[in-house]
């Protein structure tokens, strides 16, 4: 495989997993890091210099975790919002 195509997959897969301490304050959650630790497990297992990935999938991947990443900073944004007597208790 490309050298950089491997770079890039490895980036986007890396800034991923990167999130998922965040991702533990926000509640229903447990699919998500469920699926953070597949993650993490195939990337271990995974042999990229046998895997042949073209152009194309590469950008999918790229444009997937772009949008993943603009999904929860929209989530966070809008937890931070929340008026004051939402987050009390009574």
């Amino acid at each position: 495989m490309d050298m950089r195509k491997k770079a890039r997959l490895m980036n986007c897969l890396q800034t991923i997993l990167e999130v998922e301490s965040q991702l533990h304050r926000l509640r229903e959650t447990d699919a998500l890091v469920t699926e953070l630790t597949s993650l993490r497990t195939l990337i271990r297992e995974l042999e990229l210099e046998q895997t042949r990935l073209e152009e194309m999938d590469v950008q999918r991947i790229e444009l997937a975790t772009t949008i993943f990443l603009q999904e929860l900073e929209i989530h966070f944004q809008c937890r931070e919002t929340e008026p004051l007597a939402d987050r009390l208790l009574h």
